[in-house]
C-alpha cells in the first residue's frame, strides 16, 4: 500500500510539474489576468499542400462546346498498354472503331472521373466492363482514359 501511494505521489508532482511550466516554455506567453496561469490560443490549421501523384496526368480544360483533354504521350502510350491486356480490342477493335460485339469509343465522351467509375462498377453493362484495382489501378485508368481520348484525335 506505501508504495503505491508513493507512485501516486511521484504522479501528481509530474503532472503538477507539467502543468506549471517548469519543465518548458508554453506556446504562448500570454497568461489570464484572473489567475496568473498560462493561456492558449489556436491557430486555424494550413491547407494541406497539393501534391502532384502519378495518377494526376490528365489536364482537363473547359470549352464551349466540350471537354479537351491534354494529352500527355508518355501516359497515352501506357494506357495502350492497358487497351491491350485488358483485351478491349476484342470488342472494340484495334483502334476503338468498334465491332460487332461492343460499340465505337471514339465518340465517347465522358470525363475522366465518370470513365473511372464506369470502369469501377461496370455500369449498365455490368461485369464484363467492372475491373477491381488489381487489374486496373487508378493510374492505369486515368492513363487507359488518355489512351481513348488520344484515339478520338484530341
Amino acid at each position: 500500500m506505501r508504495v503505491r501511494q508513493q507512485f501516486m505521489m511521484i504522479g501528481v508532482m509530474l503532472l503538477m510539474a507539467g502543468c506549471s511550466g517548469a519543465g518548458g516554455s508554453p506556446t504562448t506567453s500570454a497568461t489570464s489576468p484572473v489567475n496568473g496561469l498560462p493561456t492558449f490560443s489556436f491557430s486555424q490549421p494550413t491547407d494541406a499542400p497539393q501534391i502532384a501523384t502519378a495518377g494526376a496526368t490528365l489536364a482537363v480544360k473547359a470549352d464551349a462546346t466540350a471537354d479537351v483533354v491534354s494529352l500527355d504521350p508518355q501516359a497515352v502510350e501506357r494506357g495502350k498498354g492497358r487497351y491491350e491486356v485488358l483485351d478491349c480490342a476484342s470488342c472494340h477493335g484495334a483502334g476503338g472503331e468498334g465491332t460487332d460485339k461492343g460499340s465505337s469509343l471514339l465518340t465517347y465522351s465522358a470525363n475522366q472521373e465518370a470513365f473511372i467509375t464506369f470502369m469501377r462498377s461496370g455500369g449498365k453493362l455490368g461485369a464484363a466492363h467492372q475491373y477491381a484495382t488489381n487489374r486496373l489501378s487508378e493510374t492505369g485508368a486515368a492513363n487507359l482514359y488518355q489512351y481513348l481520348r488520344s484515339l478520338q484525335g484530341q
